[in-house]
């Protein structure tokens, strides 16, 4: 029973050290506060340091290029887009034409404007839309159609989607100019900036591109094929202008 009792002591002694050690009592951390800022993982390594201890790394040196670049990767392993488009755009800047982020950074707006399509698919209600339910100035004053106009609505967010989706796509087509760039003998290199803008709906980028393409490499076996492309993608260009006009006209 004594020996029992011992080994009860025993425990408790260690279980009453240990908690010491892992509340810091008397230091000046605590293994609680590591866990806490993602520094120590009970369970494996958890992934990698946390977002913000990373975030607090390129604080305190923003030139760090590997610090820019661990954090865009930590934003990519938490599906935070836009972060990790913004991370690895200012990791580019201490690393400029770095070619593995560069391709990063395509994958991540063919992600990101994806995301916005959905978006704009299902809009989110705007947050001051429920104003408009309950406006506590009379709306037929000049003050109340100041503020009335001013509340957003559905079309307007609608509308900044598709500007930032025209960005987005912008930005998509510039980080494939900067890697045929690198390559600039690479006709196949240079036929993927097409490829990107059709797969982005930017048809007339597409077709800028490929008539481009047809100057920049005249005697090219695809020459052919690029120009069926150029004539099958100004149809649908026509089609879509058409439909628009007719539509703009019905509703005129």
């Amino acid at each position: 029973m004594r020996r029992k009792t011992k080994w009860v002591f025993a425990l408790l002694a260690f279980v009453f050290a240990l908690t010491f050690v892992f509340l810091g009592v008397g230091s000046g951390g605590s293994a609680l506060t590591d866990i806490l800022n993602g520094n120590i993982h009970l369970f494996g390594s958890g992934g990698g340091p946390s977002i913000q201890s990373l975030q607090s790394k390129v604080q305190k040196n923003p030139t760090d290029p590997k610090a820019r670049l661990d954090l865009a990767k930590a934003y990519v392993t938490k599906n935070q887009t836009a972060n990790a488009i913004a991370a690895y755009k200012a990791y580019l800047k201490l690393r400029p034409g770095a070619t593995g982020a560069l391709n990063e950074l395509g994958s991540l707006y063919s992600t990101r404007l994806q995301e916005i399509k959905a978006e704009i698919q299902s809009p989110p209600i705007p947050p001051l839309s429920i104003v408009n339910t309950f406006l506590p100035i009379n709306q037929s004053t000049t003050l109340g159609t100041a503020v009335l106009s001013q509340l957003p609505t559905g079309l307007s967010v609608t509308s900044l989607q598709h500007l930032v989706a025209g960005r987005v796509v912008g930005e998509h087509l510039g980080v494939y100019r900067q890697l045929a760039a690198k390559t600039p003998s690479d006709s196949g290199a240079f036929l993927e900036i097409a490829t990107v803008a059709r797969a982005d709906g930017d048809t007339a980028a597409a077709i800028a591109v490929y008539r481009q393409f047809l100057k920049k490499f005249p005697g090219d076996p695809l020459v052919p094929d690029v120009k069926k492309q150029i004539t099958a993608l100004e149809k649908t260009l026509a089609q879509a202008q058409t439909q628009t006009s007719g539509t703009s006209g019905a509703t005129g």
